[in-house]
């Protein structure tokens, strides 16, 4: 009960005795939520900008022999790139008899062609992950005992390897 009281005279305090900070802080808080705000929507709009880039590389760099897959599900193979920003698909097989559909560029969803920035990005993930494995390997070098230590160690002979045989055999 005790707490309320403080409370609701703390209360009656600060409004009779305004502070000019008190008043504007409402508008720095809400300005610095705007700021992040704008901050936000600039990287999410990038990352989208980025996104189609790749895509139009990748339509850029479909050629003959690619294989494809229409927005509408069809799958096939690029016979001719025409000028008109169109392809022409080969689909089906030599049992059911071959068939050609020619189409708009952007109907393509996805493709196994690679644009440049997609094989950049394949080399930057093959570097690190070969520097990764070199690493790996150095540390599994230094745990494991030097050469000398283990050629300390007696071999058996093969004299020695057969004897346990033998006399498991005798009855």
């Amino acid at each position: 009960m005790n707490f309320w009281k403080l409370l609701a005279e703390n209360a009656t305090d600060t409004a009779t005795n305004a502070n000019p900070w008190q008043s504007y802080m409402i508008y720095i808080l809400l300005g610095v939520i705007l700021v992040l705000l704008v901050v936000w929507l600039l990287f999410s709009g990038r990352k989208n900008k980025q996104r189609q880039k790749e895509y139009v590389e990748q339509l850029d760099a479909i050629a003959p022999g690619n294989k494809v897959k229409t927005a509408g599900g069809i799958c096939g193979v690029v016979v001719e790139v025409c000028d008109d920003n169109t392809v022409i698909l080969e689909t089906g097989s030599e049992l059911s008899g071959k068939s050609y559909i020619k189409m708009d560029k952007e109907l393509i969803a996805q493709t196994d062609a690679k644009g440049p920035t997609q094989i950049a990005r394949e080399q930057a993930e093959a570097a690190r992950k070969a520097e990764k494995e070199a690493k790996a390997a150095g540390k599994k070098a230094e745990e494991t005992p030097p050469a000398e230590e283990t050629a300390q160690q007696p071999e058996e002979t093969p004299e020695e390897k057969t004897e346990p045989a033998e006399t498991g055999s005798k009855e």
